[in-house]
Order: structure tokens, then sequence, then C-alpha cells
């Protein structure tokens, strides 16, 4: 009975170690996302020429690319007990107002595009690229 009781209690002191949320993790990814997201959309923007921005843009996405998935794959990895409800919401908003910056791009660059065939296959794809980070 002894025996018992101090293995209770050992769990019942462990508990609030082990069930450590992962708040801080997600929210350095978010950084890091938001980062990435940021140098993307400033590499087309940036450019004197968008064609070549783009170019620039998906060169950046292609050497981040592994790398940004591994931390997509950990934000989706996480389980609602794990983080608490603020960082849920952080999570949500960020991830949208990311994914936003990119499609407003080509909303940014719509006349471009009407008269540039070659720019506007380049910019879907970049735009393409990056929404397949979040797909589940």
């Amino acid at each position: 009975m002894r025996t018992k009781f101090l293995a209770l209690l050992i769990c019942f002191a462990c508990l609030p170690l082990a069930g450590c949320k992962k708040d801080a993790d997600a929210k350095a990814i978010l950084t890091d996302f938001d980062s990435f997201t940021n140098e993307l959309v400033k590499r087309v923007d940036a450019a004197s020429n968008p064609a070549d921005g783009v170019d620039d843009a998906q060169k950046y996405f292609d050497s981040k690319k592994a790398e940004m998935t591994g931390k997509m794959d950990t934000l989706k990895g996480l389980r609602g007990y794990q983080v608490g409800e603020e960082t849920k919401k952080m999570m949500e908003s960020s991830l949208v107002e990311d994914a936003k910056k990119v499609a407003n791009l080509q909303v940014k660059y719509m006349g471009t595009s009407m008269r540039d065939a070659a720019f506007k296959a380049k910019l879907d794809k970049l735009t393409r690229d990056y929404q397949s980070l979040f797909k589940m």
C-alpha cells in the first residue's frame, strides 16, 4: 500500500513536468515562418523587375523548403493540449497573415501577369509551392 501511495505521489509530482506545454516552441516556429514569408515577399517587391524578383524568391523558397516543411510539420503535429489557448489563436492568425502576404503578390502583380504569361506562370508556381507547406 505504501509503495502504491509513493508511486502515485511521484506521478502527481512529475505531472507538471511531463505536461509541459510547447508554447515557446510554437512561437519560435511562427517567428521563423513569419521571417521566411517576409523575406520571400521582399525578394519579389524589392527587385527592379518583378520577374527577376519572383525568380529570386523561388530560389530562396527552394533553399528553405525542407527546413520550413519540417517546422510546419512540427506545428501540425502539436495537439490542442500541448499549447495554450493564446498560442492556438496566435498560430492561426499568424499563419493566415503569412498566407495572405504571399497571395497578395498575385493581386499586386495582376497587371504584369496579364501582360506576361511567363511571369504569371512563375508567380503561380511560387504561390502554389508556398501554399503546399500548409497542406495536411
